[in-house]
């Protein structure tokens, strides 16, 4: 999955939504991003694993713009450097995708 996301990084793609199924399959929606954007993607992880990369990007500024939460608790979820955040929501948007909450803590 992080292979994914680096390549897609790595050829000027921004991940804007990523989701894992059950059986670990992942779709992402992908956007060429304006320049100077920055974003970070974690699919497939547990929720302790998503609270540490929430919480970091947090304290940098970073919004979490999407986030899925498959049937087995498994967490996909994209931060987005804060420049870009109503532009990509709005592509977001033309996908019927919304932007992502924190999940309620217990």
């Amino acid at each position: 999955m992080q292979a994914a996301v680096d390549f897609l990084k790595n050829i000027g793609l921004l991940p804007l939504y990523a989701e894992m199924n059950i059986d670990g399959l992942t779709r992402y929606l992908c956007w060429r991003a304006p320049k100077d954007w920055g974003c970070e993607v974690r699919s497939g992880r547990n929720l302790e694993q998503f609270e540490k990369f929430d919480q970091g990007n947090m304290t940098r500024g970073w919004p979490l713009l999407t986030l899925h939460i498959n049937e087995g608790g498994i967490y996909s979820a994209v931060w987005l450097a804060p420049n870009h955040i109503e532009l990509a929501q709005k592509v977001m948007a033309s996908y019927g995708i919304t932007p992502a909450g924190r999940p309620a803590a217990d």
